[in-house]
């Protein structure tokens, strides 16, 4: 199934956001009868702000009115670039800037949360990148100012708003769903789950020498936030999150690479396994039942139980793909999974093995078509406009899925709901709170 963006609504016809799936939101608020924009100041001027720049010209509801930046030649440069009408030389004056609806942070990782303070002691609404902040004690500070202020608080965990997430989420069970339940409303026509996940793998390797020199890059300076922490494994994490809805790991174990040589440099690659319960009330109920019976040979197995495992890194590009298994089947979040296009659900033969029924057995010909076991869903990026294209492009893979975090922004803030539903507090809060764990079992 190929599904493409309807720029009419701000999404795929076949999966709907969660917000509107949850009502908190409205189909209505998607469609082109909009007062007026969101005005957005972009502070900063790198490589991720230019494609969320890129991005917000694709959508008609929303406007870039100013930019700031550390010098006003700086600032000036990225305005007349973007066509940006204000440019301040610090960002101070950003965040004061009455032109200005909600403050877009891609600074650099360690000053994010100074940088969401002043905005929201601006009164501006903020998203703010990923990591939010290095510490879950200040992400939680960020999160109480937006609800005592009645602003707008997200983190930039974009992964979770492209419709390939959207559809994976909608698959399995979430915050322990019943694996019999197979109803999926919101959705066009009714497709299988996979029950609760009981396996993940994923991974997030690069090579790091495609993106700058070692040491000397950010991407590896310990001061600057660099670190294949705290940038490429919060996706892995909160890959891991999606099925358990924010529930911290049971255990973690880390293991990690730091260049003994220079201690201004940040780990280089992790690997990771967690164990996670299931909030699966029936699962808990039947292992209750067989305990009492004292009959170890009646027992089932350990239905509300996971484990998760994953690397991430600076030293090889790897396949870059989520895999979910549940009972019913799993489902793989296909390359790039940070920011994916397609996913593939694989129907498991209930009772035996089914990794031979897959569309590459014999008898389907290689036609997943025609093989009821296997379902690939694809939802193609909106194309760039030429605008965008006479101004750059993106650099960074598939950034322009940028549109849908930030369509999400705009419908949470015009229905007065200030945190993202795809991506909520407590587990943003408990991502970074993971983090700090694995790097201090890896610093010890």
């Amino acid at each position: 199934m190929i599904d493409e963006y309807d720029a009419k609504l701000g999404y795929h016809r076949s999966v709907l956001p969660l917000d509107i799936r949850l009502g908190i939101t409205t189909k209505s608020s998607s469609s082109l009868e909009q007062p007026s924009p969101l005005r957005w100041g972009l502070l900063a001027t790198g490589k991720v702000a230019h494609d969320f720049a890129q991005a917000l010209k694709f959508l008609p509801h929303h406007t870039i009115t100013a930019v700031g930046s550390r010098t006003i030649e700086r600032a000036e440069w990225y305005a007349q670039r973007h066509d940006i009408p204000t440019a301040h030389g610090t960002y101070e004056e950003l965040c004061s800037d009455p032109n200005v609806d909600i403050v877009y942070i891609a600074s650099l990782h360690p000053d994010h949360k100074d940088h969401a303070v002043m905005a929201l002691n601006g009164g501006k609404h903020v998203l703010v990148e990923k990591p939010m902040t290095m510490r879950a004690e200040d992400a939680q500070l960020l999160y109480e100012m937006g609800k005592e202020k009645r602003l707008f608080v997200g983190e930039g965990m974009w992964t979770r708003f492209f419709p390939a997430v959207e559809w994976t989420r909608s698959r399995i069970g979430v915050g322990g769903c019943n694996d019999d339940d197979d109803d999926n409303e919101g959705e066009v026509v009714a497709e299988p789950k996979i029950g609760n996940v009981r396996v993940i793998q994923a991974d997030f390797s690069i090579d790091g020498e495609d993106v700058g020199p070692y040491p000397t890059d950010s991407l590896y300076a310990k001061e600057l936030g660099g670190g294949s922490a705290w940038t490429m494994l919060p996706y892995v994490v909160g890959a891991f999150s999606l099925p358990f809805g924010g529930r911290e790991p049971d255990r973690i174990t880390a293991n990690g690479i730091i260049p003994d040589d220079d201690c201004d440099v940040g780990d280089v690659a992790i690997g990771m396994t967690m164990a996670f319960t299931i909030d699966d009330n029936e699962s808990h109920q039947q292992q209750q039942s067989a305990s009492r019976a004292n009959n170890i040979d009646s027992r089932p197995p350990p239905r509300n139980k996971a484990i998760a495992s994953g690397v991430v890194g600076y030293l090889a590009e790897s396949s870059e793909v989520t895999m979910y298994a549940g009972k019913r089947g799993r489902i793989i979040v296909n390359a790039p999974a940070h920011c994916p296009t397609s996913a593939t659900l694989i129907r498991k033969h209930i009772g035996s093995r089914g990794n031979g029924a897959t569309a590459t057995s014999s008898d389907s010909g290689g036609d997943s078509s025609s093989n009821p076991t296997t379902m690939h869903v694809e939802f193609p990026l909106p194309l760039p406009s030429k605008a965008i294209l006479d101004s750059g492009g993106v650099q960074l893979p598939n950034s322009m899925g940028f549109v849908y975090e930030a369509e999400a922004v705009r419908r949470l803030i015009s229905a007065k709901y200030y945190t993202f539903p795809q991506w909520r507090p407590e587990e943003s809060v408990a991502c970074i709170r993971t983090i700090e764990q694995m790097l201090n079992q890896i610093n010890q």
